[in-house]
This record gives C-alpha cells, sequence and structure tokens, in this order.
C-alpha cells in the first residue's frame, strides 16, 4: 500500500495481519538468512546511517516479536512508510 509524494509520513497506512499471517511472517523471519538479506539490501539501508550491526538487532528482534505474536494467535498492526 504504497504513499504517494504527497502522503503524510505522521499518517501513515496500516495493515492488519491476521493471525495465519503473523504466523507465516514468524516462519519466514526464522527460515530467511540476514546474512542474505543484507547482501541483497545492505547498501541501501546503509545509506540510512545505521549499521549492519543495528540492522541485525533489529532483524532479532523482530524474529522474537513475531515468535511470541504467532504463538499466541495474536494479530499484528503494521505502519508502512513506502
Amino acid at each position: 500500500m504504497p504513499h504517494g509524494a504527497d502522503a503524510d509520513p505522521s499518517d501513515p497506512p496500516l495493515i492488519l495481519l491476521e493471525p495465519p499471517g503473523v504466523s507465516q511472517a514468524a516462519r519466514f523471519l526464522t527460515t530467511v538468512s540476514f546474512d542474505e538479506l543484507w547482501n541483497v539490501v545492505g547498501a541501501g539501508f546503509g545509506a540510512l546511517g545505521r549499521t549492519r550491526r543495528e540492522h541485525l538487532e533489529h532483524h532479532r528482534d523482530l524474529q522474537a516479536f513475531y515468535g511470541r505474536a504467532a504463538s499466541a494467535g495474536h494479530v499484528v498492526v503494521k505502519a508502512v512508510w513506502a
């Protein structure tokens, strides 16, 4: 759900991820290699001023968050800036 150029970044589109989608995200995050992701997009993320280590820590936090949410059968609300 991309924003247009005139979109207000303080009011991003929200996506409701139902429990099956949360479980799918959790599975993806546990099976995807951070190194492979970094090889594809790392240069672009590095331009944001954060280190590889910071992104790795964020990836691990997301793994833990989605794992807990999936185990509990929770819904996740995501804000999407695109």
